[in-house]
């Protein structure tokens, strides 16, 4: 269950990425650096052993807004990353548990679905491994993942939300 919370999470920001659409050219002041980058792909990559499926993008969503898998019950992943602040908080050091403020400011989800690694110092390789950190950081939302499993299974609509999504 831990690595099926990390891979429903780890769907989202290429939901984000979708919901975001397009982005906008730059002004024609940046033209001459435009050789030095390309269009993102229209679909992330993805695991091959996790497909993208509705009901994983919807489970991804309900996870992804969830402050119950925090210790507190109150800290969802959207806290930081508010989707009305570009899916970050725009404070110069993210807030969590407790009121601990963090070593970093909250980066933006959009398009973590490229990155190469994950968190800013890139400890985690991909986003099923980065989704779990911020989950069980004692500064931000202070759960151990045995906790929040724990914590989803008491809820029938979790339960039905796993099974249509990993029916594997």
């Amino acid at each position: 269950m831990r690595r099926t919370i990390g891979r429903a999470l780890g769907l989202l920001p290429a939901c984000a990425l979708a919901l975001a659409g397009a982005t906008a050219l730059a002004a024609d002041d940046y033209g001459e650096y435009r050789v030095f980058f390309e269009p993102l792909p229209a679909v992330p990559p993805l695991p091959a052993d996790n497909s993208m499926t509705p009901a994983k993008i919807e489970l991804g969503k309900m996870l992804f807004f969830e402050p119950r898998i925090s210790a507190s019950g109150v800290i969802s992943c959207a806290t930081c990353h508010n989707p009305a602040l570009g899916y970050t908080d725009r404070i110069p050091l993210a807030v969590g548990h407790d009121g601990q403020v963090g070593e970093r400011n909250t980066p933006t989800v959009l398009n973590a679905a490229f990155y190469d690694s994950q968190f800013w110092d890139g400890r985690a390789a991909d986003l099923e491994e980065q989704a779990l950190g911020p989950i069980e950081a004692v500064v931000e939302m202070a759960m151990p993942i045995d906790g929040a499993v724990q914590r989803l299974a008491e809820f029938p609509i979790y339960q039905e939300r796993f099974a249509e999504a990993f029916p594997y």
